[in-house]
């Protein structure tokens, strides 16, 4: 026992008294209670439609990257810039080969056409000249050779006409096709840059699709991180459960024992007596007030 002056106490009234051993025995009952863990499920895992997502996403992603678009970016702008071929002019060009293939036909046709109308003169001629009675004479060949000048003249005209007409028809043909080669000439490096731009905004879609299938693949990565990591949580929360159990326990007993203290001490000297049961009051409601002086984490 510790030494000091008297002390002075005050009794507490039987019922008070009473329930205050009662109050330290249910106390004590709950302190020796033992921890039971958690051992059913706490986490859910991934159902069969999630699954059949993240095997989609993955050939999704493995389709997506087969193509590399910027091996084609890089090529495209390796290129030269497209430049305006050359024409060639009409001095150069082969009218023979724009020339119509039944321009003959036709000046043979036309020739036999004259031919004909000459004949039927020279008959009208000599009918003429049997009726003189000039017949084979000098005379007679006079008739005939002026029944047929008007058509060998007619017949020069006429080829001339139509020779002259198909060369025209086949220098403006091959005018209207060097101008037309021209005009393609003088567009195809705007049409050949166009075309540029076309692929390279294919390429960079293609690029952009690559990225979005990369995001979503690591969508699923976090999804599955995420529960990978509450399975580990799970069993670290009944762990640090388990740690702050025992001075959860210590502290519902301490509660019990400091409310059946009988006395009032008005005056003494402090001994060793005193300071442990002091600090047996002082921790029992450090551990009820939710000071943890040990480090131990309170459960979850």
């Amino acid at each position: 026992m510790s030494k000091g002056k008297s002390t002075q106490s005050v009794s507490l009234p039987a019922y008070q008294e009473a329930q205050a051993k009662e109050l330290f025995q249910a106390g004590k009952q709950l302190a020796g209670t033992p921890f039971v863990p958690y051992t059913g499920p706490r986490v859910a895992g991934f159902n069969p439609d999630q699954l059949r997502q993240f095997q989609a996403t993955r050939g999704l992603f493995e389709t997506g990257m087969e193509f590399d678009p910027l091996t084609g970016l890089q090529s495209l702008a390796q290129q030269e810039a497209p430049q305006i071929g050359q024409v060639g002019s009409l001095l150069g060009a082969d009218i023979g080969a724009y020339q119509s293939p039944y321009q003959q036909q036709v000046i043979d046709q036309s020739m036999a056409d004259i031919q004909r109308q000459a004949d039927i003169a020279r008959g009208q001629a000599q009918s003429r000249a049997i009726g003189a009675g000039a017949f084979g004479g000098s005379r007679s060949a006079l008739l005939e050779s002026e029944s047929q000048r008007p058509f060998i003249e007619q017949m020069a005209r006429t080829s001339a006409g139509l020779r002259e007409s198909g060369f025209q028809q086949a220098q403006r043909a091959a005018e209207s096709d060097i101008a037309r080669q021209q005009q393609m000439a003088m567009f195809a490096p705007e049409l050949e840059l166009r075309a540029r731009q076309q692929q390279a905004g294919l390429l960079g879609g293609v690029g952009a699709e690559q990225m979005s299938r990369l995001g979503q693949l690591g969508q699923i990565g976090a999804q599955q991180q995420q529960l990978q990591q509450m399975g580990l949580q799970v069993p670290y929360e009944e762990f640090q459960r388990a740690l702050a159990y025992g001075p959860q326990q210590f502290g519902l007993l301490a509660a019990g024992q400091g409310v059946t203290t009988p006395t009032t001490t008005m005056q003494q000297k402090t001994g060793l007596g005193d300071v442990l049961s002091g600090a047996a009051g002082l921790l029992g409601s450090a551990w009820t007030g939710g000071f943890n002086p040990f480090g131990f984490l309170p459960g979850k």
